[in-house]
């Protein structure tokens, strides 16, 4: 199944040294004037950042430290952003968010064709029972319409500062979509990141307009190649956009999507074109990159305009920005995938509904999408190594302008504020500093050996401007939420549950890598994988077609523990280090949505690529070839993250959850019993 296709079926990332002390002997600053900054750069891992600390490259940081402490941190399992996003906003584990990998599944499923429904773990759009619309030939205008819901459970720690007067603004964390307004007389502002769609409801789709394409386009994971001629200089095609939805869906179920046409003409000798999209034109050279411009989509509707008199949205508009990768001698055209318009958002990404808008008016329109680098345009070869990383500087550009505004106008209360550049680089150019990678490539060499090092030098002088405009007696956090290492195998879990019983296929079925367990005969099935790291019983009772009875539960949660722990490379390494229970693990956890078991693969493995979906391909393991190179998804023990903080720490082998209590604890707040985290410095008086 494409990945379009299975988002509209789902319904629409040596022990460190603490110092241990009381606070800072700066005065303390009263409640309603203290300040709070936390920091976070996905991925840092604290190996390298001490590597880099000792060099003398890290002056900002070793400053950090000097001033307070620098610890490792410990990070959830599975260590996903997502996961660990959710513990440190809450305090806790999955055993109160009930967040456990990027990928859930529904057992509930209704669609005949799937015994088991994935979905994104941290949203999901629900639509009622009852919704009403009214059907006009081919068309329907909906009378009632779905609700995108925040499946995170738990109470983030901005909600107490919040009912307390106390000021919050956080800035792209992770695991907040959608965003919520607290209640209480506090000042709230958020921006919604990872897990916001683009325009269509996915995870970000590229398009490359290219004369290599077949004529009919070729969908690839990520994006799509569109085809694209020139006839005496000019050449036009159609950009795919959401799924129309005032339309009626056909036999099959599925809903046309609307487009929006592409006009180009090319200078006959020079690389320069003209390019034309919905009403707007802009001229680019080879190798650059436009400014954000608007797409409209239209539905189509007879009488639209009639409809939109009274408030029919018959239209949606997003934002693109444009690459022109080749001119001459055959014209290649790179499309961002379509973002929400900050300016006139076509879902709400953040609260109050303003402050996007307020945002792109002080600084400009910028990428909402929730994984904006686009990972997926390099791997499928639609973006080069050094074009990517001009994808990924642009990001940074906007995330940086905006952190300096967040800065300047910081008065009181809590400013949160993530940057995620650092954990996709590191995952794209990881094989690039691993000799033994081998998914390296001979002709590149240590061509790109420096890239993920100079994340870490550009994350450090972002903490040197924090740092100059922080006071003496402000609180400073800086952290990562998990570290990183290499990913040169792939396990494919669903294929070593084959062929050890636990999983069984129908004789005939055809199955295939992406059709998500199509195929599978539940009926002698005990176990499946899915997601990065879960693994699920076929359970009576739970499961749509489940087998194993409450009474096996127990020895066949054993057995597989005990022969997952045994499974070798063909060299004897270990391909798993630490399989958990995740009834012991999280006791809160709950069954109707966590995995039984939580695969802690040891360093240099991961799931394969199919198994987040259910592939079953025939060999257990395999090389990693992909340009995304290095991961995290293993055991947690293994990537722990990393804390830099400006008061020293006084609690041993601090975790991501103590931050929230931390903060709390700062503003006068007393932990609230849901929260599982301890206070890394010594406590204030608490209300």
């Amino acid at each position: 199944m494409r990945r379009r296709d299975f988002v509209k079926l789902i319904g629409s990332t040596g022990a460190a040294t603490m110092l241990a002390g009381c606070g800072s002997s700066a005065p303390h600053a009263s409640a309603s004037s203290r300040r709070v900054y936390l920091v976070a750069f996905d991925g840092l891992d604290p190996r390298i950042a001490k590597t880099l600390m000792d060099a003398g490259k890290l002056p900002n940081f070793a400053k950090l430290a000097g001033r307070g402490g620098f610890s490792k941190l410990r990070t959830s399992m599975p260590p996903h952003t997502p996961v660990a996003f959710s513990n440190i906003v809450t305090g806790a584990d999955p055993g109160l968010h009930q967040i456990f990998d990027f990928i859930h599944r529904d057992v509930d499923t209704h669609d005949s064709r799937l015994a088991i429904r994935p979905h994104f773990s941290t949203a999901e759009v629900q639509v009622p029972e009852n919704a009403r619309s009214l059907s006009l030939g081919s068309w329907k205008l909906p009378l009632s319409g779905g609700e995108t819901m925040q499946l995170r459970r738990g109470k983030p720690f901005w909600d107490y500062l919040i009912e307390r007067n106390i000021d919050a603004t956080v800035y792209y964390v992770p695991s907040n979509y959608p965003t919520e307004m607290p209640e209480g007389p506090g000042r709230f502002r958020a921006i919604s990141g990872m897990g916001t769609p683009d325009l269509s409801g996915g995870y970000g789709e590229f398009t490359l307009l290219t004369p290599s394409a077949p004529r009919a386009g070729r969908e690839v994971g990520g994006g799509r190649f569109v085809f694209l001629s020139m006839l005496s200089h000019r050449g036009s095609a159609e950009l795919l956009g959401p799924a129309n939805y005032l339309h009626q869906p056909d036999e099959s179920g599925r809903v046309p999507r609307m487009t929006s046409r592409v006009d180009v003409v090319r200078d006959p000798t020079a690389p320069v074109a003209k390019i034309s999209l919905s009403g707007s034109t802009v001229v680019l050279k080879e190798g650059e990159w436009s400014d954000w411009l608007e797409v409209v989509f239209h539905t189509g509707l007879p009488g639209s305009s009639v409809f939109h008199s009274f408030g029919a949205a018959t239209a949606v508009a997003g934002t693109v920005r444009l690459f022109l990768k080749q001119v001459h001698p055959k014209f290649e055209l790179y499309v961002s995938p379509i973002n929400i318009d900050p300016l006139r958002p076509a879902s709400p990404i953040s609260v109050p509904e303003t402050f996007a808008r307020q945002l792109a008016e002080r600084h400009g329109r910028f990428h909402t999408l929730g994984i904006p680098e686009d990972t997926k345009a390099l791997s499928r070869g639609a973006l080069s190594e050094e074009e990517f990383l001009s994808q990924t500087h642009l990001v940074l550009d906007e995330r940086i302008e905006q952190f300096r505004g967040a800065l300047s106008e910081f008065r009181s209360g809590c400013l949160f504020f993530y940057f995620g550049d650092t954990d996709l680089v590191q995952h794209m150019f990881w094989r690039d500093r691993d000799p033994e990678h081998p998914g390296r490539d001979p002709q590149q060499g240590d061509r790109f050996a420096e890239v993920v090092e100079e994340v870490y030098l550009k994350a450090d002088s972002l903490v040197g401007e924090l740092l100059d405009h922080a006071r003496d007696d402000d609180t400073i956090l800086v952290f990562s939420d998990h570290g990183f290492t290499t990913f040169r195998r792939g396990f494919n879990l669903n294929t070593w549950l084959r062929d050890n019983g636990f999983l069984a296929v129908k004789p005939g079925s055809g199955y295939s890598d992406a059709e998500m367990f199509v195929g599978t005969d539940w009926a002698k099935s005990r176990a499946y994988g899915l997601g990065l790291n879960g693994l699920y019983l076929n359970a009576a009772g739970r499961e749509k077609h489940g087998i194993v009875k409450s009474g096996e539960r127990a020895s066949a949660l054993a057995e597989l523990r005990e022969k997952l722990l045994a499974v070798r490379d063909v060299d004897g390494t270990p391909v798993v280090d630490r399989i958990d229970l995740v009834e012991e693990l999280y006791p809160g956890a709950d069954a109707r949505i966590a995995p039984d078991l939580l695969v802690g693969y040891n360093d240099g493995y991961r799931a394969a690529w199919g198994t987040v979906l259910g592939a079953m391909p025939a060999n257990q393991l395999e090389d990693n070839l992909d340009r995304w190179s290095g991961d995290h998804s293993i055991a947690a023990n293994l990537v722990p993250g990393m804390l830099l903080s400006n008061q020293p720490l006084t609690v041993e082998s601090p975790s991501i959850s103590d931050i929230a209590p931390t903060v709390l604890a700062l503003f006068g707040v007393a932990r609230p019993s849901t929260m599982t985290g301890r206070t890394l410095f010594h406590a204030r008086s608490t209300t």
